[in-house]
């Protein structure tokens, strides 16, 4: 599980054209229960639990810092309302989707977070 992952955790190499994620020493084996009530990491990124003593951190868990880490890029960070919001409405949709404070509304897993994103995007 990805502790402590944000936005300044990802590099991106301009002349490479390649997106590099560093700082990645805080991941732990599944399952991780919290132990310390507000856990590492950036609130900007945090889900509900990783506020809450005893919670699961899951997947369900990474969606939510997947989610917020698009507001981050495309959006207004911690004013995710659709007029901060840079990209389609459809994407949008996934990413609210995503940083629900309701773990059984967020997509179950990273791979249908991403499967949905990817069947929003438009070619180009």
């Amino acid at each position: 599980m990805a502790i402590d992952f944000y936005d300044g955790s990802i590099l991106y190499d301009y002349q490479k054209g390649k997106t590099l994620i560093c700082d990645i020493d805080l991941y732990a084996k599944h399952p991780y229960i919290n132990t310390m009530g507000r856990m590492w990491g950036s609130s900007r990124f945090m889900s509900p639990e990783e506020f809450k003593l005893g919670a699961e951190i899951d997947e369900i868990t990474n969606v939510y810092v997947m989610g917020a880490t698009a507001f981050a890029l495309f959006g207004g960070e911690r004013d995710r309302s659709r007029g901060k919001w840079r990209l389609s409405e459809e994407l949008y949709e996934v990413a609210v989707k995503a940083v629900s404070d309701d773990r059984e509304e967020r997509h179950q897993s990273l791979t249908k977070f991403k499967r949905e994103w990817d069947g929003r995007v438009v070619p180009v």
